[in-house]
């Protein structure tokens, strides 16, 4: 990766990554009706990972979540398939990627 101005590293030669939560589940993180209601799309995460690479984000993260909690909420009741999405998503970004499996 190099170094880059401005970054916080972890040591010589480890530099921070910075990474995002994608909102692949409707309505993101908020389990509430008070809150602006969405349902995911590809062009919403486009969106945010397009804006996470101009702001110097290193990684998106996606969530697999395959059922929803329900409730007056529908909290995240409607969801996008998590590796179709970030495969999707790799080609519209020039420096953003999926993190690395780390085991």
């Amino acid at each position: 990766m190099g170094k880059r101005r401005g970054h916080l590293t972890l040591g010589p030669d480890r530099p921070m990554e910075l990474g995002v939560f994608i909102p692949i589940g409707n309505n993101g993180w908020l389990i509430s009706t008070a809150s602006p209601q969405y349902k995911p799309s590809f062009d919403l995460n486009r969106e945010v990972v397009e804006k996470a690479e101009r702001f110097g984000f290193d990684f998106a993260l996606s969530m697999i979540k395959l059922h929803g909690f329900g409730g007056p909420s529908q909290f995240w009741d409607y969801n996008l398939e998590s590796f179709t999405l970030m495969a999707g998503l790799a080609p519209v970004t020039s420096r953003i990627r999926p993190p690395p499996a780390r085991c």
